[in-house]
């Protein structure tokens, strides 16, 4: 009895799964002249349809992510392309010390906070003659400090 239920669920399973055999005849060959005009027949198709290629955009946020970064105008300055201007201490807030930067080739001036960020600079600190950055370099961190000049090294310029 239990071998007769084990082969009624097994004969459900293949006709379930489309186990079972249908007879059906294969279509007859082509002939081999036809069979020449059809390859011809989709390789001319091929050569004069069109060619659709997938096309890629992006409408949100501020940087479109398939752009390459190294070929960006955007990316901001440079650090060896700023000079420290000014630099204004609160001895009683160090939150609201400010610093002021002017770009040397367009000379746009830039007033900078701890904590701000420019172009791909972050401000780590800012003291009464330096200001500390924090520079990413597509993955890679590293530190740098922009100084004032003394009038000495003004007056050798």
């Amino acid at each position: 009895m239990v071998s007769d239920a084990r082969w009624i669920l097994l004969a459900g399973l293949a006709l379930g799964c489309g186990g079972a055999v249908v007879d059906e005849e294969p279509p007859p060959p082509l002939p081999a002249g036809a069979r020449q005009a059809a390859a011809a027949e989709a390789v001319q198709a091929v050569a004069t349809g069109p060619l659709s290629r997938e096309v890629f955009s992006y409408g949100g946020g501020s940087r479109d992510p398939f752009e390459s970064l190294l070929n960006q105008t955007s990316i901001g300055p440079e650090l060896p392309d700023l000079t420290l201007v000014g630099v204004y201490v609160d001895l009683q807030n160090s939150a609201r010390n400010v610093a002021v930067l002017r770009e040397r080739i367009t000379g746009r001036r830039y007033n900078i906070r701890e904590g701000d960020r420019l172009g791909r600079l972050q401000v780590l600190g800012i003291r009464e003659r330096e200001v500390s950055f924090l520079i990413d370099d597509f993955g890679v961190e590293r530190r740098e400090t922009l100084s004032l000049r003394t009038s000495q090294e003004e007056e050798t310029r």
